[in-house]
Formats: C-alpha cells, sequence, structure tokens
C-alpha cells in the first residue's frame, strides 16, 4: 500500500503544483486565472476577488501538505475537497449553459466540458483513494518499486495535465 500511496500523492502533488504556477507564473497569468472566474456568474465580485487568491493558496497548501508525511492525509482531504468545489462549480454552470473558461493549467482558453468535468473526477476519486489508503500505508516498499511507482505517476500526472489534449486526439470530427 506504501507504494500506491506515493504515487497518488505524487500525481495530485504534481498536478496542484503545476495548477498553481500556471496561474502565479506571471502577472498576465494570473489575470487570466482571474478573469475566467468572472464566467461563473452566481460569484459576485468580493468573493470573486477571494476565490482568486484563496484557489491558488489552496493548491499550494495541498502540496506542501502531500509532501509532508505526517500531513499526507489532510493534503489528501483539502485536495478531494478543493476538485470536488471545482468539479461541482463548474459542472453546475456548465449544466446551465453557460460557457466556463478552463484556466486550470494556464495553458487553454477552452470552456469546461464533458472531458474536464470528467478530468476532475478521476482527480476526485484519486484523492479519495488516496485519503482511504492512507492509514493503511505505513509499510515499506523497495527501491526499485518506489522508481516505479514515481515514474508512473509522473506519467500519470502529464496525461492529466494535457488531459485536454487527450481528449481532443479522440474525438470524433
Amino acid at each position: 500500500m506504501a507504494v500506491v500511496e506515493i504515487a497518488l500523492r505524487t500525481i495530485l502533488a504534481l498536478v496542484f503544483a503545476i495548477a498553481f504556477i500556471s496561474k502565479v507564473r506571471s502577472a498576465s497569468a494570473f489575470g487570466e486565472f482571474a478573469g475566467s472566474l468572472a464566467d461563473i456568474g452566481w460569484l459576485p465580485g468580493p468573493a470573486r476577488a477571494a476565490a482568486v487568491r484563496l484557489i491558488p493558496l489552496l493548491e499550494a497548501v495541498v502540496v506542501v501538505l502531500l509532501a509532508i508525511p505526517a500531513t499526507v492525509a489532510f493534503g489528501f482531504g483539502v485536495g478531494a475537497l478543493l476538485l470536488a468545489g471545482f468539479t461541482v462549480v463548474t459542472g453546475a454552470e456548465v449544466a446551465k449553459g453557460r460557457q466556463v473558461r478552463c484556466r486550470c493549467f494556464g495553458a487553454s482558453s477552452a470552456p469546461i466540458g464533458p472531458a474536464q468535468i470528467a478530468r476532475n473526477v478521476v482527480l476526485v476519486a484519486e484523492s479519495l483513494a488516496g485519503l482511504a489508503i492512507e492509514p493503511m500505508s505505513h509499510g515499506h516498499a523497495t527501491g526499485a518499486a518506489l522508481v516505479l511507482a514515481f515514474g508512473l505517476a509522473v506519467l500519470a500526472a502529464v496525461a492529466l495535465v494535457r488531459w485536454d489534449d487527450l481528449a481532443y486526439l479522440v474525438r470524433t470530427p
């Protein structure tokens, strides 16, 4: 179980780190992210301004919590709540027929659709799986197993970050 937990921690930490960095890497990136929250019609100005600052902060907090062994369970929990919140809010807007731009990783301004909701559901499931196995995963793992888990986790994180590109490849023309 320790290897699975490490893989889940790595995936989620990388995804949240990339999301955080993509939002704060420059004033223009931060402005684009802030502008995308205006797509959420029911979020008034002061709450939107707070969310613009709170979301990257919480993404960074998840990374730190997942990196510290004593706080891993909290990292999985905060990550699951944050991802569930993103999924519910954006899913509700999409269900109402509104377009919400996805600035999750800074690269795309395409509207959120079923592919992004599915990605978030996968990430929520990973967070919940990590939360479920964390109490049982305090064993030892061989170095080879850890290297394999870490390598596969990096590949999975890249696939999740580039999810839009993968979804594009499987869409029918």
